[in-house]
């Protein structure tokens, strides 16, 4: 095949390499091949000139292997002498087995801002054809190029010129080269699925360019503050389709000197980003609507799956209609499009136009998927649909505010929900999905910042973790509540607009927001946003307020203190004096808890704050109305009588949001030694009258912790017998079957209390789980999905308890239906729950299958497997001694930038409590600190907190064992 390609042509690989060798016989003359491979662990400046030259291409170039241990350079950003102005992009994916390259061409418009004497691009895992490189100033002369750098370790592509660029002038830059479609998950790579007509696999070539793989499908200017236009042409075979950010303005083109391949041509896009880019290539199909905006919104997936798309094309474009009306901007683009990726390293990613999804994330089988399943495919799809405009209008200039992006659609993903299926209560869950969960992490001194710097691309896929997206979430929404939401609004919107099309800091968001609250008064004059926020994303943690009543004078005083895990509260190496401003709320028994704007404020650096206006002697008060602030409360001991007491008379006087409050700071100010357990146990007495999921989730989310702590002691039978009549009454009251009348709540809470149930032994839930997995087991067609008498919303318990009491015959079993199933979400929770067997050759086994090639667990769930075996009390052991002694393939497979690496070590070390565990831990650390890459913080917050459960045993364990011991008795 010879096809027009750019100013060049290219041929067909048989073609080539006659073409090649002919070369080779003719003359030894040096290759036209430069490898550049940007992920090579060594810091050097490689000159063409003396760059060894292969006469082929390789399919897939690798570093070679280095032992040396070099710093991590800090400097890697590009010089800025030039701006990028439009991509001309023209890219053929060969997807075929034993090729998987790309032939490329790009061609960069760009203005030059400052006289230089180079052009500092970034390219990685790129085969640049160095003798097509060319440089012109647009509509003039060629620019007389010197020669060509390679930056290894920066990834830069550095093209030296002999007559140096002026200041306001604009150039024009030339690109061929091959890109390689690797199954790495990054970058333009290939994905697999099989085709059940007719057993075949499939290839698709899909992108993944957040944070910095752009550079590994074309060169570019790949940060994210550098912001241009896309021209757009993807090459693919007739039989195919293609997608992009834009629509297709000419589909179809024939490829000269080829009747396999055509041109898919694309509008030009608006301003964005590298990593916002996206192309695919697929044999996929869609459905498709419009709504009154006129956006065109297309939902892609594998043909076989077409008919798990329904949900998302339904509840889309009504969170996009939301959004654009929340943000008062109207969506800049004519059309919208989420695909069903079968292999996808993260949950889903932004791309502007082209929102690429896991499988589970987007697809949804009614009468097969759960509502949990339903519930986080409308909270990625509105995150996802949120960052359409706070990143992708408006992005940051640089990592550091990563926050800007994942906090903000963290936080308004729950009102885009909210607003079209009030029903599912989402932002009743804000406070036990992202505030107290991602407490736990900040509470480590080896947290960070918010707002962090980072200078490495390691450093960057490191900082996607809890606190950018859970705590970024809950100090947006406690800014909504103390603005108001009026004014929080109309800031944004302001922000939106003047800066749209741009990058910006979160300074400048600062600023929108406090001109707007000044003007609505809602901010008093003395005070701006900047001074207020600056003390939660520039430093670590969050407040503890001690409320201490004057019961005699209607006051209280307030007190502020980090609030840290363990009894080691002060740092030696950390002598900072933290402290924030803290927007005050509070509620007595009986009053309004709807109000949560805040009258009262603790600035920065206040010692003591007096607060009048506190209620009767003998009632309760509730501080940090609706857990709106990011911070623990905790009060005197009468306070925590009053609200244990009010608790069992009539816990509904205090708010649902509230209930959930108190049950999280009680029982992790406990955990601290900041409040007695026997205190922090009598707040939970009344939940045997509790019909409410949140206060529920948070109590067991609490209680989970001792019963982690618990397990392996002699102590654990008393915990079980205790919790058993803690849990009883609610699981006898909702039922192991589902009832017509049920919420999506009493759902949720069903599958919480069958769960605790089980585990803690309760005959009727463990012979219900066997009996009807035994029902499936024994149907002549089980893998007719929608006839499985298992309840659709109680799979994953049924299943996990049925294969812990069961031999290799269940698991066996549910293997089968895993390999057999076409539903994304059936499939991930056998995936989930086969780690629950307590068969140790079977859990091994398990573990070896999760980085075996074929063996039917796909790349991007082996760390789900292996954190599920982690978790399980016989696998624990098993998964952290496998990760050691498979160190080389881990590292292989998930790599130093993954975003998955950190959750899978901080799975694999969690719930540590003994001197020899943490021993091991610390060992590990030592011998691979060189090699955690993402995940180094996540074995540091692993450790700190394996020290503070050590601590915690020693402080607590035998108290609480006593203290069970006479609850029991009391029970009986």
């Amino acid at each position: 095949m010879v096809e027009k390609y750019g100013d060049r042509y290219l041929v067909t690989k048989k073609l080539a390499l006659t073409l090649v060798v002919f070369a080779l016989t003719a003359c030894a003359a040096v290759g036209i091949l430069v490898y550049y491979v940007g992920v090579a662990d060594v810091t050097e400046t490689a000159s063409d000139s003396g760059h060894d030259s292969d006469p082929e291409p390789s399919a897939e170039p690798e570093p070679e292997p280095t032992t040396t241990v070099r710093a991590k350079l800090t400097d890697v950003r590009l010089p800025t002498h030039l701006v990028p102005l439009k991509y001309k992009l023209e890219l053929v994916p060969f997807i075929i087995p034993d090729n998987f390259t790309i032939r490329g061409y790009a061609e960069i418009e760009m203005n030059c801002t400052e006289a230089a004497f180079n052009i500092t691009l970034h390219a990685a895992d790129l085969s640049i054809e160095n003798d097509t490189v060319a440089v012109m100033e647009k509509g003039g002369n060629d620019v007389d190029i010197f020669n060509y750098d390679y930056d290894l370790d920066r990834e830069f592509f550095i093209i030296n010129l002999n007559s140096g660029l002026e200041a306001g002038k604009t150039y024009v830059i030339k690109i061929h080269y091959t890109a390689f479609l690797k199954d790495n998950l990054k970058g333009f790579y290939r994905s697999v699925y099989k085709d059940r007509t007719t057993g075949d696999d499939e290839y698709i070539a899909v992108t993944q360019f957040q944070a910095t793989d752009a550079r590994r499908a074309f060169p570019c200017f790949d940060e994210p503050g550098i912001k241009a236009k896309y021209e757009v042409s993807l090459g693919r075979r007739a039989e195919m389709s293609s997608i992009s950010n834009m629509p297709i303005v000419s589909e179809g083109v024939p490829m000269e000197g080829t009747t396999d391949y055509v041109w898919d041509h694309y509008q030009e896009s608006v301003k964005m980003s590298t990593y916002l880019v996206a192309f695919v290539v697929s044999k996929f199909k869609y459905e498709e609507t419009t709504r009154e905006n006129n956006v065109r919104f297309r939902i892609w997936s594998e043909p076989n799956s077409l008919d798990q798309t329904a949900y998302a094309r339904d509840i889309g474009p009504k969170i996009l209609e939301f959004f654009e009306s929340y943000f008062n901007v109207k969506f800049p683009l004519p059309k919208q499009d989420m695909i069903a990726i079968p292999d996808f390293g993260a949950g889903a990613m932004e791309n502007w136009g082209l929102i690429t999804y896991r499988e589970t994330a987007l697809l949804f089988k009614e009468g097969v998927s759960a509502a949990s399943n339903k519930q986080r495919i409308a909270i990625v799809v509105s995150h996802e649909l949120a960052h359409q405009w706070f990143g992708n209008l408006v992005t940051p200039s640089w990592w550091t505010d990563l926050w800007l992006n994942e906090g903000f659609a963290s936080y308004v993903e729950y009102l885009g929900v909210e607003a079209i299926q009030p029903e599912l209560k989402l932002l009743e869950q804000f406070v036990t999905h992202d505030l107290q969960d991602v407490f736990r992490i900040d509470a480590l001194e080896s947290s960070h910042p918010i707002s962090i710097p980072v200078k490495h691309p390691a450093e960057i896929s490191e900082i996607f973790d809890r606190i950018s997206y859970g705590k970024g979430a809950s100090i947006i929404r406690m800014m909504d509540k103390f603005l108001t939401t009026d004014t929080f609004r109309q800031g944004l919107t302001n922000y939106l607009t003047d800066l749209q099309f741009d990058s910006a800091e979160q300074d400048d968001l600062w600023r929108h927001l406090t001109v707007q609250g000044h003007k609505d008064k809602h901010l008093p004059l003395d005070m701006d946003i900047k001074t207020i926020m600056d003390t939660w994303t520039l430093q670590m943690g969050f407040p503890v307020v001690t409320v201490t009543r004057n019961y005699q004078a209607n006051t209280a005083s307030v007190t502020q203190e980090r609030f840290l895990i363990g009894k080691s509260k002060k740092n030696v190496n950390d002598s900072k004096v933290y402290s924030w401003w803290i927007p005050l709320t509070f509620a007595a028994i009986g009053d309004n808890f709807e109000n949560t704007y805040s009258e009262n404020w603790m600035k920065e650096g206040e010692q003591v704050k007096e607060i009048s206006g506190m209620p009767a002697t003998n009632t309760a008060v509730v501080f940090n109305v609706q857990q709106t602030g990011y911070y623990r409360v905790n009060y005197d001991k009468e306070n925590w009588g009053l609200l244990a007491q009010q608790l069992l008379k009539d816990h509904t006087a205090i708010h649902v949001i509230n209930r959930a409050q108190i049950m999280d700071d009680a029982l992790n100010l406990a955990k601290s030694d900041l409040l007695d357990y026997e205190t922090a146990l009598s707040v939970t007495g009344y939940l045997s009258s509790e019909v409410e999921y949140i206060p529920w989730a948070s109590a067991l989310t609490g209680l989970s912790y001792i019963n982690k702590m618990m397990k392996r002691t002699p102590a654990y039978g008393d915990f079980k017998k205790y919790m058993l009549k803690i849990i009883d009454p609610i699981y006898t009251k909702l039922g192991f079957n589902a009832r017509p009348e049920d919420t999506h709540l009493d759902i949720m809470l069903r599958k919480k209390a069958v769960s605790w149930a089980c585990s803690m032994g309760n005959k009727d839930c463990l012979d219900k789980a066997r009996e009807n997995f035994g029902y499936w087991m024994g149907m002549v067609e089980p893998d007719v999905e929608e006839a499985n008498p298992v309840d659709v919303n109680l799979k994953y318990e049924t299943y996990c308890n049925a294969i812990s009491d069961g031999s290799n015959e269940e698991w066996d079993f549910a293997w089968q239906r895993y390999e057999n199933s076409h539903v994304a979400s059936e499939k991930s929770t056998i995936l989930s729950a086969l780690g629950c067997t307590k068969e140790v050759w079977l859990l091994n086994r398990y573990l070896n299958m999760s980085m075996t090639p074929g063996s039917g667990v796909r790349r991007q769930d082996g760390s789900t497997v292996i954190g599920g075996v982690a978790r399980n009390t016989v696998g624990r052991y098993l998964a952290f001694d496998f990760i050691r002694e498979e160190w080389d393939t881990v590292k292989e497979i998930y790599g130093k930038s993954s975003f998955t690496m950190a959750n899978l070590m901080g799975n694999i070390m969690s719930n540590r409590n003994t001197e020899f565990e943490i021993r091991n831990l610390r060992e590990f650390e030592k011998e691979h600190a060189s090699e955690l890459g993402t995940s180094t913080r996540a074995v540091q917050q692993a450790i700190e907190a394996g020290e503070a459960n050590l601590m915690w045993m020693k402080k607590n364990y035998e108290s609480i064992w006593r203290w069970l011991k006479i609850q029991n008795t009391k029970l009986y």
